[in-house]
């Protein structure tokens, strides 16, 4: 346990004992007892929220940015026999204005056997020193894909990765 979670865990401890001494101690309307029981809950699951974000878990409901820089990927595939759904985590760095952002953040993303079979492609370019970019970009029919007709008549984005290119010197 990290020394900030200690300290959250401690003022969570601190301010339950100061709800229950109000709670017990005082001759506050019942309703206000109520409500300060509801909040302190509330501030409980809402911090909780919040630290999850914090710590670096990746962020699910956070849509993967337009254009980003490739840092790593882990792929769990599905796993039939227990029923497991397949993630991809991605680590990226959002590019602002052409430079990428101070930290690279963590992406969950739902298992996909096309983003799978790209994603070891560019990690495969990585390991061979070539810095990858990813964009996201509308889906459309591949001559190199099988068309998958469980989702004919469905827009979705996907990832394409490519090669950093070679920085453009200025002229002598």
């Amino acid at each position: 346990m990290s020394e900030g979670t200690l300290l959250l865990v401690l003022a969570y401890v601190a301010l339950t004992a100061l709800l229950i001494t109000a709670v017990v101690a005082t001759r506050l309307p019942l309703v206000v007892k109520v409500v300060m029981t509801v909040a302190t809950v509330g501030l409980y699951i809402a911090s909780y929220q919040g630290w999850q974000s914090v710590q670096g878990w990746p962020a699910a409901a956070k849509r993967l940015p337009d254009r980003f820089l490739l840092h790593a990927s882990v792929i769990q595939e599905p796993n039939k026999a227990t029923g497991e759904e397949g993630i991809i985590f991605i680590w990226a760095s959002d590019l602002v204005d052409a430079k990428p952002a101070d930290s690279p953040r963590a992406y969950r993303l739902d298992y996909d056997k096309p983003l799978h079979v790209d994603l070891e492609e560019a990690l495969r370019n990585m390991r061979n020193g070539n810095l990858q970019l990813g964009r996201m970009t509308k889906d459309s029919h591949r001559p190199d894909r099988p068309t998958d007709l469980t989702r004919l008549g469905e827009r979705r984005d996907t990832i394409e990765f490519y090669d950093l290119p070679d920085p453009t010197l200025p002229e002598k």
